[in-house]
């Protein structure tokens, strides 16, 4: 999964929250990245912007910035991959499936990416609809336990998924609460006591193995609870 400078945007988020500009930033700010460092701070302001701006106008200021980006492509391919780490990364504090589906619409019907450069950000953006705070989970295989379970994925083959077993299991705020492991790719299967283990054949289609190990917790009847949380 590409990396977003998260620096930068919690220093955005740090400047505190302004009282407007998102609806006007790309008719004010320029399309330059002669500094990288720069522009990707600009990005950044920009991308803080949207989280707490009403939706209708977050999504208007995307279809401004696209707009722009259109005229270059070379900047088209730089800010799609920024639109990646601001809206998707795990770690990014903009996450956001609307905000980040809106992205990836415009780098399809734009056509200024290549229909396989497409591919990636079209199935993170089928990801990132999944397990939402609220929602009904969905996880293959699984049904709910009638009481509130937490949900680790992680990846077979990588250590620090592994140790992500041992260190839920030991976290005194989980004591009590059932856990489901949903175990993706190959290697050895898990033998850490106290957890169920899931091994979804088509896993993939609803987790992103490149984010595990992560979290989420369900109510009794199912609903996400608590949404995505690296288990690192």
């Amino acid at each position: 999964m590409k990396k977003f400078s998260i620096a930068v945007l919690c220093l955005a988020l740090l400047a505190g929250c302004r009282a407007s500009g998102v609806g006007d930033f790309w008719n004010t700010h320029s399309i330059d990245y002669s500094d990288i460092r720069a522009a990707e701070e600009q990005f950044a302001d920009f991308a803080e912007l949207t989280v707490p701006a009403p939706e209708e106008d977050a999504l208007a200021a995307l279809d401004v910035l696209f707009d722009k980006l259109k005229q270059d492509t070379v900047a088209y391919y730089i800010y799609s991959e920024w639109m990646d780490g601001a809206f998707y990364n795990l770690l990014s504090p903009c996450r956001s499936a609307t905000l980040y589906g809106k992205a990836v619409d415009r780098m399809v019907s734009d056509g200024v990416l290549t229909s396989s450069d497409c591919e990636p950000y079209l199935q993170r953006r089928e990801w990132i609809q999944y397990n939402q705070e609220g929602t009904q989970a969905v996880v293959p295989g699984w049904v709910p336990a009638g009481v509130r379970t937490l949900i680790l994925v992680l990846d077979m083959g990588c250590p620090s998924c592994r140790e992500a077993l041992e260190k839920l299991s030991a976290d005194p705020q989980w004591e009590g609460v059932k856990k489901t492991a949903v175990c993706l790719g190959w290697g050895p299967e898990p033998a850490i006591p106290g957890w169920d283990y899931l091994f979804p054949e088509n896993g993939n289609a609803v987790f992103d193995i490149h984010m595990t190990p992560v979290y989420f917790v369900t109510a009794a009847d199912g609903t996400v609870e608590r949404g995505y949380s690296l288990a690192l």
